[in-house]
């Protein structure tokens, strides 16, 4: 439909791929059919079996920098093993959704990316199914599906999809990607040294790196490019979902007022319940607020204070050896906002650009034309159109910096970090 409406031949689809949630699982038959509900990626319902896979994965947990838990799609795997055996005995395959979608598309199941087989257990580094630890959980490898680099093609639309979507038979149908993985490459995240901040209901960072790196405290792990790039970073709970409380006053107005109040001289973590995982793990953490928060200064107030956490990120991610620059990309609803974004330019102390086109599904489009293009950093170089560029304020920056300080010596208090 949407390609009629535009005028556009599905002859000049050239290649579809599609991206999901990471960790979410679908049991299939032979024939790609689901055997069962998906089990979606944030179900805990496998917390028993993460534990089993972390005490038999503690070596590979150690090489790839991070540590399975119950959101992970192998625990889920060795629940319907324990759990549900006649289900786990049937199936042929365990897909990621991304997997059965495109699976959907062209017929031929039982194909996954390296960026959704990671929560899986597959090693990033040997590039293969660690068939002996797979087996010594009971699993059987033979279940997991055959692993590409995301935005390979392998397969072509079929009839049977060709006829409901309006697409064409000749359209290539490539492997996907996490949802997460896509978004950052939508931001244009392609490139050593490249990296974005995604600020939704959520604070969430990807970078690249040359080479692995691996976080001494658990919260950051990386996924892989095609090009043999590492894309490392991790997800706060702090985020822009702690303001939705003020909406029925109207963002707008709100923001005309915040613009009038900065700096506000509070420095807060909001966190908006208990608990961080990124940049540091602490499930006992709560968040903290310090100064006046009278007088509207409370809505700004966490701006500023996701704005020290977003600092707080990257500076850890450069002790771990990352390069940052003085340029970042960034997506998410916080973009909407002119003066929360001229905040986070001036903390930071570093230009950020906001895509024209920030959807995750823009990242898919990128990896179905890397072959069109030659490859993801020259797709990305056609397809990524930069919307604006906010450069930090130099009426904020020194204060701002001063006040970061303050919020770092609070953060050593509250959480030893």
């Amino acid at each position: 439909e949407g390609l009629r409406r535009n005028s556009i031949k599905a002859e000049a689809v050239r290649s579809v791929c599609v991206d999901g949630t990471s960790g979410t699982v679908i049991p299939v038959g032979g024939g790609g059919e689901a055997l069962h509900n998906a089990v979606m990626y944030d179900d805990a319902r496998a917390r028993g079996q993460a534990e089993a896979v972390r005490g038999a994965f503690a070596e590979h947990e150690k090489r790839m920098g991070y540590a399975f838990n119950a959101s992970f799609a192998l625990p889920k795997i060795l629940w319907f093993k324990e759990e549900l055996p006649r289900v786990y005995e049937k199936a042929a395959f365990f897909l990621h959704q991304a997997d059965y979608m495109v699976g959907r598309l062209c017929g031929f199941f039982g194909v996954t990316d390296y960026s959704n087989a990671l929560k899986a257990g597959y090693d990033l580094l040997s590039m293969e199914w660690p068939d002996g630890l797979i087996s010594g959980i009971g699993l059987s490898a033979g279940k997991l599906p055959k692993v590409l680099p995301p935005g390979e093609a392998f397969a072509s639309v079929s009839g049977e999809a060709a006829r409901a979507l309006g697409l064409s038979e000749r359209t290539a149908v490539a492997v996907g990607s996490t949802d997460g993985y896509s978004s950052a490459l939508a931001a244009g995240t392609v490139r050593e040294g490249d990296w974005a901040s995604v600020v939704g209901s959520t604070l969430v960072l990807k970078g690249v790196t040359g080479r692995l790196l691996t976080d001494p405290n658990g919260s950051a792990y990386s996924h892989r490019l095609p090009t043999g790039d590492w894309m490392l970073g991790g997800a706060s709970n702090v985020g822009g979902a702690i303001l939705n409380g003020f909406a029925a006053g109207g963002f707008r107005a709100m923001d005309e007022a915040a613009g009038k109040a900065i700096p506000t001289g509070v420095r807060c973590y909001p966190l908006t319940g208990r608990g961080e995982r990124f940049p540091f793990v602490d499930g006992k953490a709560e968040g903290f607020y310090f100064g006046d928060i009278s007088g509207g200064r409370l809505y700004p107030a966490i701006m500023e204070g996701i704005g020290f956490v977003e600092r707080l990120s990257y500076e850890r991610m450069a002790a771990m050896g990352a390069r940052v620059g003085d340029v970042v990309s960034s997506a998410g609803g916080a973009c909407k906002s002119d003066v929360w974004l001229r905040i986070r330019a001036s903390i930071l102390n570093k230009a950020i650009k906001v895509p024209l086109h920030i959807d995750a599904a823009m990242g898919s489009a990128i990896l179905s034309a890397m072959a069109h293009f030659g490859g993801l950093g020259e797709a990305a170089d056609s397809m990524v159109r930069v919307r604006k560029t906010v450069e930090p304020d130099g009426a904020l920056v020194g204060g701002y910096g001063e006040l970061y300080g303050r919020f770092r010596e609070d953060c050593r208090k509250a959480y030893g970090i």
